[in-house]
């Protein structure tokens, strides 16, 4: 199983099967190089800190669901959007979820 680190912003470093971030992320699809051109691949996020990075890597394993629409679930969509495993938001949706919700709950 190859391994790559990922190191946060805050010097936090995250072992992660390689496979496993290429088949759950955009962004690490594009960064990594394929393999044998290096002998272990390192990528930086230094946006992110290491608590973060290590949530990411939960998400993408499978072992732990966070609700994205939630308001203080932000900085966790932000993060999840920047690393590619879900798509890049180009408006907010917020108004659109509020306006389904009341529309939703009306039908009753």
């Amino acid at each position: 199983m190859e391994k790559c680190l990922i190191i946060a912003g805050d010097g936090v470093r995250v072992e992660a099967d390689r496979r496993m971030l290429l088949d759950a992320s955009t962004f690490f699809r594009d960064s990594l190089a394929p393999l044998g051109q290096v002998e272990k691949q390192v990528v930086q996020l230094p946006t992110l800190d290491g608590k973060m990075v290590e949530l990411m890597i939960k998400m993408m394993k499978g072992e732990v669901a966070v609700d994205l629409w939630a308001q203080e679930n932000q900085d966790i969509l932000a993060a999840a959007e920047l690393v590619g495993i879900v798509p890049q938001r180009i408006f907010d949706l917020s108004a659109f979820r509020n306006e389904f919700l009341v529309s939703n709950t009306s039908l009753r």
